[in-house]
């Protein structure tokens, strides 16, 4: 007895429907960043919508392909496409460790290899003009510390007051791989020391706004309402609390926003120091901010590059850079041996003929 198409395509998709929350599970247990694996499952999510009836289990490389072609026609740049690959190999992997396909589909696919780009840096006058740029302690002490240690943004908004020691001159982190040592430069001490002040633990750098973005919205009966999120020290958490102003007192949208913030006390609108950190989002917003200041485009991604060319060019061992990185493999770290020049233009001006004449050593 056959199964109707209509049975098929509700199994398919019911298959399809059931493999994905076991492999967002699976993806916790893999341990990978967090934004890895939103990558990775909105990389599956768009693959079960473009299948539609098909089932994942019955999938070649061949609609792999296509997927990718569709992917690609969109506009995504060549890298994303490359990560959402790795999701794909990753996902039918997942399959096929749990008995329900023999084979891997996205492994019978190639992609071109990526161009290797040389990243951007700056030069120690262009830092130097970053850092005069800074208008508080606050962005002082955030490009302080990145172009000091070289941290990532993602470390950087976890660091916290307790892993600091300013003696040691080092930083324990949560990163990629877990919980690493982050050094920090003699000059960022006195920064750090007179940022953290009296406080003794919670977040490094926290987040000092509101959690959201105030409004106000008018009934039908021309009152205005609102509501904001007050921070609850019992329960550790914010709490939705609800704003009413009668009609009786009739005024503008932006009058009635204005009183709303007179009404919130500050204490109520931010969490206490500590408890709520930077977003990574935060982090490059306000190293760009600053670049913009000086007309310098620069990012963390940016003065991490600045930091690791810097010591190179200063003689430092490719090993330790890679320590300080917190680079698993070499060959990440090499690629700043692209970027520096500083070695090579000593060598250049050290031993070509044509500059020893000009100095009149020959």
């Amino acid at each position: 007895m056959t199964s109707s198409p209509s049975s098929t395509i509700a199994s398919g998709k019911a298959l399809n429907g059931s493999l994905l929350p076991r492999f967002v599970r699976w993806l916790g247990v893999m341990g990978y960043a967090k934004s890895t694996n939103r990558f990775y499952i909105s990389s599956i999510r768009l693959l079960l919508e473009y299948l539609d009836e098909l089932p994942a289990t019955q999938v070649t490389h061949l609609e792999i392909r296509d997927f990718l072609a569709v992917f690609a026609e969109r506009g995504v740049k060549p890298a994303s496409i490359w990560r959402c690959l790795c999701g794909l190999r990753c996902f039918f992997d997942f399959l096929n460790m749990g008995g329900l396909i023999n084979w891997s589909p996205p492994r019978f696919v190639r992609l071109r290899r990526l161009k290797k780009t040389v990243p951007p840096v700056l030069n120690e006058k262009q830092v130097r003009e970053l850092l005069g740029a800074t208008r508080n302690l606050h962005e002082r002490a955030i490009i302080e510390i990145i172009y000091g240690s070289g941290a990532r943004a993602g470390e950087v908004r976890n660091m916290r007051i307790e892993d600091v020691d300013l003696v040691a001159r080092r930083i324990r982190v949560l990163g990629k791989c877990g919980y690493r040592y982050v050094l920090f430069a003699r000059a960022v001490v006195g920064c750090l020391s007179r940022y953290i002040g009296e406080r003794k633990n919670g977040y490094l750098f926290t987040s000092r706004h509101l959690c959201r973005r105030l409004h106000v919205f008018q009934g039908s009966n021309g009152a205005w309402r609102s509501y904001f999120y007050k921070y609850d020290p019992v329960l550790k958490r914010s709490l939705r609390t609800y704003w009413y102003l009668p009609r009786e007192k009739a005024q503008t949208q932006q009058q009635a926003l204005r009183k709303l913030k007179r009404t919130i006390p500050k204490i109520t609108r931010d969490l206490p120091v500590g408890h709520r950190p930077l977003g990574t989002t935060t982090v490059r917003y306000i190293v760009t901010r600053v670049g913009l200041r000086v007309g310098i485009r620069v990012n963390p991604q940016v003065l991490r590059h600045t930091f690791a060319t810097h010591l190179l060019d200063h003689g430092a061992d490719i090993r330790m850079i890679q320590k300080m990185l917190g680079h698993i493999s070499l060959k990440t770290t090499q690629a700043y041996t692209h970027v520096s020049m500083g070695q090579v233009q000593k060598v250049l001006e050290k031993c070509h003929p044509r500059n020893l004449r000009v100095h009149g050593i020959r």
